[in-house]
């Protein structure tokens, strides 16, 4: 085979590796994007439910796993007293009379 033979071989492997990492480096770029824009979507979607707090939970501005095991389970027990006692109360409001304390 001629030189310019070889060099065409070289040139063809040299762009179809060019062409295939060129495809590679896309699908990963479509990628990142798609995952940022459902991010950003799931970002939101956390915003708008935090914002309405529809528990009545305390909102702390600090992640519970920095908090100290004490204070964290004073406050869980107290919002659990809290939600069943607003839970009796709703069904308080239903029982029949004999079936009320």
């Amino acid at each position: 085979m001629p030189w310019w033979g070889w060099l065409l071989v070289f040139a063809a492997i040299l762009l179809l590796g060019s062409w295939w990492l060129w495809v590679r480096v896309r699908h990963t770029w479509r990628s990142v994007t798609a995952v940022n824009r459902q991010l950003s979507a799931s970002a939101a979607v956390v915003r708008e439910a935090g914002a309405t707090n529809p528990a009545g939970a305390p909102v702390t501005p600090e992640l519970a796993v920095f908090t100290h095991p004490y204070e964290a389970y004073r406050q869980r027990t107290e919002i659990r007293a809290t939600l069943a006692a607003e839970r009796q109360a709703r069904r308080a409001a239903k029982l029949p009379p004999w079936a009320r304390r």
